[in-house]
Order: C-alpha cells, then structure tokens, then sequence
C-alpha cells in the first residue's frame, strides 16, 4: 500500500474526523501569525482550519495527500483565497505557492522518517516562517502505530534549526505532550 492509498485509507476508516486540532489552534496561530498573511498548510486534512482563517481574512495554500480529507466547507473556499494541491510533502509541485507563514498540524510525527528531511526542506522552500505541532504518543487508528517519529520539544527545535535560522518552543495550549516549534526567517 502506498503513502496515499495508506492516508486515503485512514480518512475514511480510522476516526480522523473527529476532531481538528489545526482548528482549535486558530485562534493561537491568529496571535502569531499577522493578519492578511499568506499561509501554506501542510497537511491540511478536511479544511476546517481555513474555514476560520479565512474568516479572519487570511489566504490559505492548501497541500494534503489524501484526495478524500478534504470537507465541503473547505472545499466551497477554493477559488476565494484558497487553494488546494494534492501531493506528498517531499516532493511540491515546482510551482507551489511561497508563503510569509506556514502551519504543519500533528502531521510531521506520521511521515517516514527517512523523508523528514526532504519535508521539511520543501516546507523551507515554500514558506519565510514555519508554525509546527506535533505529539510523542502513540496514534493507533486501523491496527497500525501511525506515529513514526517520537521527538521532545528539544528534538523538534534542533531539526527545525537545520532549516530555519530562528527557532522557538512553546507550550501547547492543548496538551503538555503536543510540541510547538516555530521557525523563523528572522528575528522580526
């Protein structure tokens, strides 16, 4: 099975639609991120966090893998701010738009490890400032561990120092085991 038969698999199968976490943070990115900027999602999965930041006037660069995440509110956007890509992380189209911020969602703790470099190196490419979550427990949807790389704040901020120049850890305002890092063109 591939990466995006496995992840179409788990949308349909595997409860992911429970909940969002890249939406209950929108208020935490509006505090960081300035309003009317550009952002790419990576990892976007149903959308539901560009319904609320396109409301709050931002434009959104949508990139999942999965065909099926995505949600008709979301998907009644695109056109109007957003944009949606359909394409692993490691390999963007040549094209993808450069954005001033990023967001990546508890989605790099579920990629191949052998890729994160090359993700995160796309992320680099494509957007000036990056916003990270992601979590060290176990994610067991369908029989499978879907968590493949367990890291500590420390563990995130050194990897996304091999991108950015500037890296911050903060807390999660959702759980002590959910790590933000921020990483940054500059110091502005």
């Amino acid at each position: 099975m591939t990466t995006r038969e496995a992840f179409r698999e788990v949308w349909e199968k595997g409860d992911y639609r429970q909940g969002s976490t890249a939406q209950r943070l929108v208020p935490f990115l509006a505090d960081h991120i300035p309003q009317g900027s550009v952002i790419n999602d990576y990892g976007a999965g149903t959308g539901r966090a560009e319904v609320q930041l396109s409301a709050r006037g931002y434009r959104v660069n949508m990139v999942d893998i999965a065909d099926n995440a995505l949600e008709d509110a979301a998907r009644a956007l695109i056109g109007n701010g957003i944009t949606h890509t359909i394409a692993p992380l490691d390999a963007l189209p040549a094209d993808f738009p450069v954005a001033d911020w990023g967001i990546c969602i508890n989605v790099l703790m579920l990629v191949d490890p052998d890729r994160l470099d090359a993700i995160l190196a796309e992320m680099r490419r494509t957007c000036r400032n990056l916003i990270v979550e992601v979590y060290d427990m176990d994610d067991v949807r369908l029989g499978r561990n879907w968590t493949t790389i367990k890291g500590d704040a420390a563990w995130w901020a050194a990897k996304l120092s091999n991108h950015w120049p500037v890296v911050e850890s903060l807390e999660s305002p959702e759980h002590p085991r959910r790590y933000i890092t921020i990483g940054k063109s500059t110091e502005k």
